[in-house]
């Protein structure tokens, strides 16, 4: 689709110097003559021809004019570009989206692994499923959602197996997005995940019948090979109960499951009960910004997270990216257990949590009733507290009863990404590490 009025067209001509594709109709094209199309005509989009228009008044410091017509279409004569049109060009259309944005059509694999007897009705991955089949072909979009049943060590076994033919068949594409999915609970009392069912599970009461497992053997087996082929580069949702993130002991041990995997962004949440519905409009917004319009995900997490309105209050967002993995994937069959890299890999880990100064200040909610006089509403906005250890210990008083709750950063490096009043606390949960 052409990148300005986000539409198809007889003729779309793709950028030679990024992917983006213009059509005719906005490029002020009444009729295309045949040798556009010619394979050593250069096309180049209006987005790159401003940056070379502003790399080249910063290397000549404005000493040397930039022609202001738009050479879109160019051949080389003697090694030296010649417009072919013998008139400029004069761009009719009007860019509809971010001057950044394209229109993206690369292929797209959404894999969503479900714990057995987990309830998931209209769940996050067919939404994403159905926001993007309209770009899409058959062909471009691929979405396939399997239980996964790991109980006993037969169930154990069968699922090895299936996870075998699964990433197989899988493997025979070469996508250039793979979004994976995994629905799955977590066990309250250790964190750990939930593998499926036991023997007697059809009897049992349904809080009974599951059996966990560790998160670093619950991450092995359900990705067992070759399955495990496809988290490389992916990006990683990890649908669960924020269980996982309060023992230090199980987040270690998922940060270790990734390091070992290498999925380029892993998403986790912290609150202990998570409900999926709340991440809808992230789930969308990232369709659109990411998948669609080919924005990088970790340069625009906080546009996804400003939109996502009722994730604000329910949860705190875990956002783990490494870097350095080599874009695009090989095809798998051409590449080992040890991914080919660009550049060193390297890990970063990232809490975000939203702050209001009288709802959420520091990112403690606070209850919509005071506990001294249960008065609706009545908190005031944030002061800083005086008396406080912490140098931004800030403090929040009913406006009734005068009833005073303290709040505190959490340990460790921070950022504030929004004003006063309301906004994102990024922590840092561990500094750069290479791989």
């Amino acid at each position: 689709y052409c990148y300005l009025c986000h539409d198809g067209s007889r003729y779309l001509f793709c950028c030679d110097s990024c992917p983006r594709v213009v059509c005719e109709h906005c490029l002020g094209l009444v009729e295309v003559n045949p040798t556009l199309c010619d394979l050593d005509v250069k096309f180049k989009c209006p987005g790159c021809h401003e940056l070379d228009k502003c790399d080249a008044k910063s290397k000549h410091q404005q000493t040397r004019r930039f022609p202001p017509s738009f050479p879109a279409f160019t051949q080389n004569e003697q090694r030296v570009p010649v417009q072919v049109l013998k008139k400029p060009v004069f761009m009719m259309g009007v860019c509809e989206r971010a001057s950044k944005a394209q229109v993206c059509a690369d292929s797209i694999l959404i894999l969503h692994l479900v714990c057995a007897g987990m309830e998931h009705w209209g769940p996050l991955p067919q939404l994403l499923h159905m926001t993007l089949k309209e770009y899409h072909t058959e062909d471009s979009l691929t979405y396939e959602e399997v239980t996964f049943d790991m109980g006993t060590n037969t169930k154990l076994a069968q699922w090895i197996r299936k996870a075998g033919c699964l990433g197989a068949k899988l493997a025979a594409q070469d996508f250039r997005h793979k979004i994976i999915f995994v629905t799955v609970h977590s066990e309250v009392t250790c964190s750990d995940l939930f593998a499926g069912k036991n023997e007697g599970g059809e009897d049992c009461r349904k809080d009974l019948l599951f059996i966990s497992h560790f998160i670093f053997q619950f991450m092995h087996y359900v990705f067992a090979p070759p399955l495990h082929e496809l988290v490389y580069a992916s990006t990683l949702f990890m649908l669960m109960c924020g269980h996982l993130v309060t023992f230090e002991e199980s987040f270690i041990a998922m940060k270790q499951a990734i390091t070992c995997l290498w999925p380029e962004y892993t998403i986790l949440f912290t609150t202990p009960n998570f409900i999926s519905a709340v991440t809808k409009m992230f789930t969308v917004a990232y369709s659109i910004q990411v998948l669609v319009q080919g924005h990088t995900f970790h340069e625009i997490l906080l546009d996804l997270l400003n939109v996502s309105l009722d994730l604000h209050m329910h949860t705190d967002v875990l956002f783990i990216h490494i870097s350095g993995l080599h874009p695009p994937k090989p095809p798998f069959g051409s590449r080992t257990h040890t991914p080919i890299v660009a550049l060193s890999p390297s890990i970063i880990g990232y809490q975000y949590s939203w702050y209001h100064s009288h709802r959420c200040p520091w990112g403690n909610s606070l209850p919509i009733g005071c506990p001294g006089c249960g008065a609706v509403r009545s908190w005031s906005q944030s002061k800083h507290n005086p008396e406080g250890k912490h140098v931004k210990a800030w403090v929040t008083s009913c406006l009734v009863c005068g009833w005073k709750v303290f709040s505190e950063p959490l340990q460790g490096e921070y950022q504030l990404q929004g004003n006063k009043v309301l906004g994102w606390i990024r922590y840092i949960l561990w500094a750069t590490q290479a791989l």
